[in-house]
């Protein structure tokens, strides 16, 4: 495929591989039992014989849209070809590898066109894209093992990460608020506040030493941020908590924070990682620095 991007990302789940096949298939399945919350399935009208998908999702607040084909491949792997919409272009293939009778590696590999934008974006891009692959597969996976899940624990070695923030337990009131309302911002994204994220901010506010009337602003601005995320407001909001976190000479403690928090429901939102790049531009992070943070931080919670 001529002038294209390739992402890729791949998780080991705990049940048979042809199991595993019919789940990713089974569109109805994820439309009853919700296994992506932030994103909206409907089936598209097609040709005899084909299966098409209108998915539905927001950036910024502003609602986006891709009309997806679904093929099933002679070689057992499933391919979404991105008809229209925001990823218009893209071909996403999923191959299912057993490993033995009650285990199965997926692997996604996602050619997308390299559009100007996405060009410039760079390494950006690709980091943001894993991400995204990455919190989908873990979706799957808890669908797939259900029992497995922990629902309301933030995923991956918090604590290990947040000892990269060592600095933050000796800030001021005025930027322990900054820092916090930056995590809360990227958690209420995609209007949905993830349990898992919510954990996280609520062990990192202890961690930097908030009060009751902390973790009450951590309340307040969730409610309100989650409002806004419905909306072209949550975009405004990104630029205007970055410019407090620069104001507080926290803007890289501030992102890093964020990026932990947005991680730990594994892996990353369109959403969330567009959220993100308002949020660092304003808060002065050098162009080129925010695919190292979450590079950064990925690895971390992972070990």
């Amino acid at each position: 495929m001529s002038d294209t991007i390739r992402i890729t990302a791949s998780l080991r789940m705990e049940r048979p591989a042809e199991v595993v096949r019919q789940q990713y298939r089974d569109i109805d399945h994820h439309i009853r039992n919700n296994v992506h919350p932030s994103i909206h399935y409907q089936w598209e009208p097609g040709e005899p014989g084909q299966r098409k998908i209108r998915t539905t999702f927001r950036i910024l607040g502003v609602p986006q849209y891709d009309v997806s084909l679904l093929e099933d491949a002679a070689d057992g792997s499933f391919v979404i070809r991105y008809l229209e919409g925001t990823n218009a272009g893209m071909v996403l293939v999923h191959r299912f590898v057993p490993l033995g009778p009650d285990a199965t590696h997926v692997e996604l590999t996602a050619d997308a066109p390299a559009t100007l934008g996405r060009k410039l974006l760079g390494p950006l891009f690709v980091a943001g894209g894993r991400q995204v692959m990455k919190k989908a597969l873990a979706e799957d996976k808890r669908d797939l093992e259900q029992g497995l899940f922990k629902p309301g624990k933030a995923a991956g070695n918090l604590e290990g990460a947040l000892r990269s923030l060592k600095s933050l337990p000796a800030l001021g009131a005025a930027a322990r608020r900054a820092v916090l309302e930056a995590t809360c911002l990227v958690a209420a994204a995609d209007g949905l506040v993830d349990a898992s994220e919510r954990d996280a901010i609520a062990r990192l506010a202890t961690f930097m030493g908030a009060g009751d009337d902390e973790h009450a602003f951590v309340e307040d601005r969730l409610r309100d941020l989650g409002a806004a995320a419905a909306s072209e407001r949550i975009a405004a909001e990104g630029t205007r908590v970055g410019q407090a976190l620069l104001a507080s000479a926290v803007g890289l403690e501030g992102v890093t924070a964020a990026v932990i928090v947005a991680l730990v429901s594994d892996g990353m939102s369109l959403g969330e990682l567009e959220l993100l790049r308002h949020l660092a531009d304003a808060a002065g992070i050098p162009d080129g620095s925010l695919p190292a943070l979450v590079e950064g931080a990925d690895r971390v919670l992972g070990e």
